[in-house]
């Protein structure tokens, strides 16, 4: 049994086999036990807004048991409107509780992660029996956690997963005022959630019991607070936009019978091949959407935010999970000791049966510098099985654009070449020239087991 954490005074959770087990003191139990009594948590969890639990009483405590989410996106890999939604979910859940004379003690972030495209909160431990008081703790922590991480996202362009692998605890006001500079006179709630806090010197709530107040008003007062806390964060919802975005729609170094031949190719090796799919570099979701109709498992992971966003956004009621992750510098492990959060790459070695691999060659190593056979590497590390390649050769009009001066530097950067180092690490089962841009070729590949 492995501890994952142990930040929540009330508890601490433990991941065995396919198991999380949160253990928490046993006066705490009439507590819990009549919280998953109640219809509105029951809803909650048939809607998926919050992970299922299991109660076991234990001698000297007890014992919570969840299943193991396998594959999940958390909020160093999210995007800005992945971030959005978790707010957005945090607060009705929030609202609903209250309305049912329960609350949420903290709004921390890293409460929620996106499993199979959707928010799921896994802290079961945050709800706390409402205390009639109209303060709600958790106040300054969603403001340091949602609305200010937006705000500089959407004034700066910071992803807001870089944001917190910097601030864990979320960015505070006077940090945000020193980002934002002058920026901060653009808006009314810039100036009521980073200005007037750091004029105050203070974002903390004190509880006050010296009398008391009709517990009727105060619900009203606080469902008040709450949901205009939503209304400003529905204010900040992000926006999508960049080169990447439209370049489906401006690319001309493809034709439309090549993107038609690729879309085939994955197509016909995913009808026969189904299983867990990871497409790296997955821009606006072209290839992953069409995987999506085949696989058990989508996954596509992209350097740009607003890619992640626009799929997100159009994300239906698919099976897709997206990141926020760039391969090159993937997401590392945070936390104390390095132990409170898993690595892009560590938490995904062998798990997926098939990866695309699109069009990125060139670009890890003329941008990046990552040479060929750690790329190889990489990539077999997060197959199990397959490996759907685009190899780009030296000739390609792109990769002369991007090596520029230092084109010599790839001289043998060739197809012949690439086949004999990619043989030490898969068996190479077709491949497929594409017929516009000659200097393309489309690999399906199976990994050897050594």
């Amino acid at each position: 049994m492995r501890r994952i954490s142990f930040r929540d005074p009330l508890s601490e959770v433990y991941i065995e086999n396919n198991k999380i087990i949160r253990k928490i003191k046993k006066k705490d139990f009439s507590s819990f036990n009549d919280l998953f009594e109640k219809n509105f948590y029951k809803e909650m969890v048939q809607k998926n807004w919050v992970q299922k639990s299991v109660i076991f009483n234990k001698e000297d405590f007890i014992e919570m048991t969840h299943s193991k989410i396998e594959n999940f996106t958390e909020v160093t890999e999210m995007s800005s409107y992945q971030l959005f939604l978790s707010g957005i979910q945090t607060l009705n859940i929030a609202i609903e509780s209250l309305k049912n004379d329960y609350m949420l003690k903290d709004a921390s972030a890293w409460n929620v992660v996106f499993s199979n495209g959707k928010p799921l909160f896994l802290d079961v431990a945050s709800f706390e029996k409402w205390d009639k008081q109209k303060t709600w703790l958790g106040y300054g922590q969603f403001i340091r956690h949602f609305i200010i991480p937006l705000i500089l996202n959407k004034e700066l362009k910071i992803p807001t997963s870089k944001l917190f692998l910097l601030y864990r605890d979320g960015v505070f006001p006077r940090d945000a005022r020193n980002k934002l500079g002058i920026r901060i006179l653009k808006s009314l709630i810039y100036l009521e959630y980073i200005f007037a806090p750091t004029i105050l010197k203070s974002t903390k709530i004190i509880r006050k019991k010296e009398k008391k107040d009709n517990p009727d008003i105060n619900k009203r007062i606080l469902l008040a607070i709450l949901k205009r806390l939503k209304k400003k964060l529905l204010s900040l919802e992000p926006k999508s936009s960049s080169f990447w975005t439209n370049y489906s729609k401006k690319r001309d170094h493809y034709s439309d019978n090549d993107i038609a031949k690729k879309k085939q190719i994955i197509k016909n090796f995913l009808k026969e091949n189904k299983g867990k799919v990871l497409d790296i570099g997955c821009n606006t979701g072209e290839f992953l959407f069409l995987a999506s109709q085949y696989s058990s498992e989508s996954h596509g992971i992209d350097i740009d935010e607003d890619c992640i966003n626009h799929i997100q956004k159009n994300l239906g009621d698919k099976n897709i999970s997206v990141a926020n992750v760039n391969i090159s510098n993937p997401t590392p492990s945070i936390g104390w000791k390095n132990k409170e959060t898993t690595g892009y790459l560590k938490k995904n070695i062998n798990y997926f049966d098939t990866v695309i691999f699109f069009g990125i060659i060139h670009h890890l190593m003329i941008l990046d510098r990552i040479p060929l056979n750690e790329i190889i590497s990489l990539l077999s590390n997060l197959t199990k099985k397959n490996l759907v390649l685009e190899f780009v050769t030296n000739q390609d009009q792109r990769f002369l654009e991007l090596a520029s001066v230092n084109i010599n530097l790839y001289k043998d950067f060739t197809k012949e070449n690439f086949e004999k180092l990619i043989a030490k690490d898969f068996k190479i089962l077709e491949i497929h020239n594409l017929e516009f841009n000659k200097n393309r070729f489309i690999y399906i590949l199976e990994k050897i087991i050594k």
